[in-house]
């Protein structure tokens, strides 16, 4: 069962859950694409790792929380990027994003490859995935009080296998978090990234799509209101807008 928006804030709100963060962030901050034609498309629950990222500074920037997870207003204090869809019918034309992040996402995906399919879709011409998932070879899959010992967990192979079955082709592959999420042995992780690497508890993968049309010409977007029905809070997903001739 997938864990709800208000269960994984009270995660990332621990001490252990910030010092996940910040690694996490720290793994997929080369991959993201950062700059005024930078559109990237968050899907789960993202936010933790995006610390620090500015959305006006992105041409494009939107973050979609599956209907059985709810959703929050994220950023705070400044317009919202956020809103609830239906992950396999994602509200967006074709080819309007370059990048795809997913945490907390594929491991409760069913069927995954369906899910990808609609990423595909949504990505223009060479776009990239950018997965977190967590790693059946990991320790992390056998403590259920984190949210990375919960959904399915993915063996290398069979991610590459998925992701090539649905039209992506993996350009690099990690893993984090090796240390077992146990008070007292956190200081062990370093040094197991040195010895067993593979034993870390989260794939880390990017990934580039192939094939397909090409971009669609949308122009910039502007936020539309919406209301998060879980929470009550006022939220944003962008919408298209047409550059004028």
């Amino acid at each position: 069962m997938r864990p709800t928006v208000e269960e994984l804030r009270a995660y990332y709100a621990t001490r252990d859950g910030q010092r996940v963060a910040r690694q996490l962030a720290a793994t997929i901050a080369p991959a993201i694409r950062r700059g005024t034609t930078a559109r990237l498309l968050g899907l789960g629950y993202c936010a933790p790792l995006l610390t620090g990222l500015d959305p006006a500074k992105l041409e494009r920037l939107a973050l979609v929380m599956p209907h059985d997870m709810g959703a929050h207003r994220w950023p705070y204090g400044r317009p919202g990027c956020t809103t609830r869809a239906d992950e396999f019918n994602l509200p967006f034309a074709e080819a309007m994003f370059d990048q795809a992040l997913l945490v907390h996402a594929l491991e409760f995906a069913e069927p995954p490859r369906k899910l990808l399919r609609e990423l595909w879709r949504v990505l223009a011409p060479g776009g990239e995935l950018v997965l977190i998932v967590p790693n059946r070879l990991g320790l992390w899959t056998h403590f259920e009080a984190t949210p990375f010992g919960q959904g399915r967990p993915w063996g290398k192979g069979e991610l590459t296998r998925l992701l090539r079955d649905s039209m992506f082709e993996p350009v690099s592959a990690r893993t984090a978090l090796v240390a077992p999420p146990v008070r007292g042995l956190r200081w062990l992780d370093r040094p197991l990234m040195r010895v067993a690497r593979r034993f870390g508890g989260i794939h880390f993968l990017l990934a580039r799509k192939t094939d397909g049309l090409a971009a669609t010409m949308i122009g910039r977007v502007e936020a539309a209101p919406v209301q998060a029905a879980a929470s009550g809070l006022p939220i944003a997903v962008e919408t298209p807008r047409r550059q004028k001739e």
